[in-house]
């Protein structure tokens, strides 16, 4: 499991749901920040028309959403075409979805820097004042808090990797393999995501048994989205279905799927199917 892994894109896809249902706002978006502060990628939308946002990567400074970040603070345009104080770096990318009013904002603990970035818009122009942030801010929070839990608990699982790996060697890793257990199993009774618990279990296995850990197949590349897409796309659902049935809109499941097919090295949806069904992550 990575940064972009099932328990992380659950956390934000809670998150855009929360803020819309706080809010009543049409559209949202939003994208982990990388470690440097210098970009964040936007990786899950709500209530776009297109694939135009997904995936773009946002530089600190540019953009409404890169100005929010350098400044780390909320970043708000009641009508984006005439917006004056920010580049048009990215107007090639919001142009499709005819956004017109859009607030950006920071998702932090406090006095810490941000760990991803949500945007809300709506295709009309709206006043943004103090009222919005006093809704969002729970939410924010919220999110702050269980992204912190899942990006620790990539980066502990990526460890346990490595420490399984040593405890082949004669007598490599074994205090570090120890401390690694407890550690995981203290973030692992933090969290409630069931994907991440899941795999937690699994390292923990191999952990208590590398042969476990060597003879098991490989972890799947998918994210759960991604997975659960992939399985409906199998029974011969058409990409509207797949969104009616997962609550998703139409653009995010063609978003999902394009990820997964990179990931799999498939040039269609049939043949990605096929290779993961193969491969057992369909199981």
């Amino acid at each position: 499991m990575d940064e972009d892994g099932g328990g992380v894109a659950a956390v934000l896809d809670r998150g855009l749901e929360d803020a819309q249902r706080r809010t009543g706002l049409t559209v949202a978006f939003t994208g982990l920040v990388h470690p440097d502060r210098r970009q964040f990628v936007i990786s899950a939308l709500r209530g776009t028309w297109t694939n135009s946002l997904s995936n773009l990567a946002v530089r600190s400074g540019e953009g409404l959403g890169g100005k929010a970040l350098a400044l780390s603070r909320p970043a708000t345009v009641a009508n984006y075409r005439d917006a004056r104080g920010i580049t048009r770096r990215y107007d090639y990318a919001v142009a499709p979805e005819r956004l017109r009013s859009i607030v950006s904002l920071p998702v932090a603990l406090p006095g810490q820097a941000p760990l991803a970035m949500l945007y809300l818009a709506e295709r009309h122009e709206v006043g943004f004042d103090g009222r919005l942030y006093d809704r969002l801010g729970p939410a924010l929070l919220t999110m702050a808090q269980d992204l912190r839990i899942e990006l620790e608990v990539a980066r502990r699982v990526q460890a346990a990797r490595a420490a399984a790996l040593a405890e082949r060697e004669p007598t490599a890793g074994r205090s570090a393999g120890a401390d690694l257990v407890a550690d995981i199993a203290s973030v692992m009774a933090r969290t409630t995501d069931a994907a991440t618990q899941q795999e937690l279990r699994r390292i923990l296995a191999g952990l208590a048994d590398p042969r476990a850990s060597t003879d098991s197949p490989p972890a799947s590349p998918l994210t759960r989205r991604e997975t659960a897409v992939l399985r409906s796309a199998e029974t011969g659902c058409s990409n509207a279905e797949i969104a009616d049935a997962l609550g998703l809109v139409e653009s995010t499941v063609k978003s999902y799927m394009k990820s997964a097919m990179a990931k799999l090295g498939a040039d269609n949806r049939v043949r990605a199917c096929r290779t993961a069904r193969r491969a057992g992550y369909l199981d």
